[in-house]
């Protein structure tokens, strides 16, 4: 982890709101692409999990795995 993620926790906050922030216009459009108007349900469901599941994940390894960027 760079030195300045180590020493400051804003930086480390902002990193992680930024990635969330690109991370959610990126699963829209991978949403919209693999559903369609009479898509099955599960469908639905996939998408709403490839929008929520990736920000979950990188929260939890950057703040309670402590690992940061490399």
């Amino acid at each position: 982890m760079p030195k300045i993620f180590k020493q400051n926790k804003f930086a480390l906050a902002f990193a992680n709101i930024l990635l969330i922030a690109i991370w959610i216009p990126i699963s829209s459009l991978i949403s919209d692409l693999i559903t369609y108007q009479d898509a099955p349900f599960y469908l639905y469901k996939l998408g709403d999990l490839i929008k929520i599941i990736p920000p979950i994940w990188v929260t939890y390894y950057l703040w309670i795995k402590r690992k940061g960027f490399k």
